[in-house]
């Protein structure tokens, strides 16, 4: 395991995502959460990822906008096929509950 402790900023991670999805990122949010800006990156790259941070912190969307990300990429280039393309393993309540 791998522990990330040198993050991109905000930009350098808009600038990995497709930029109608940077943009609907941004209207709604307007930044990202250091576990968003430490997990997009390697998402992207094709990691797999675990990420552990508090609460509320955005793990969920960090892991899903990277997957969105990428396959609005292989819907774009014709390449988006009838398959499983990510499994995400949550818990149905908060753990702190």
């Amino acid at each position: 395991m791998t522990r990330v402790s040198n993050c991109p900023s905000d930009e350098e991670v808009y600038n990995l995502l497709r930029p109608y999805v940077a943009k609907w990122f941004r209207q709604r949010y307007g930044s990202f959460t250091l576990p968003q800006r430490c997990a997009i990156p390697l998402i992207k790259k094709g990691y797999n990822v675990l990420v552990s941070s508090p609460t509320g912190t955005g793990k969920t969307l960090a892991v899903f906008l990277g997957v969105i990300d990428e396959l609005f990429k292989l819907a774009e280039e014709g390449r988006l096929e009838n398959q499983i393309y990510a499994v995400y393993v949550s818990p149905l309540r908060a753990l702190n509950n």
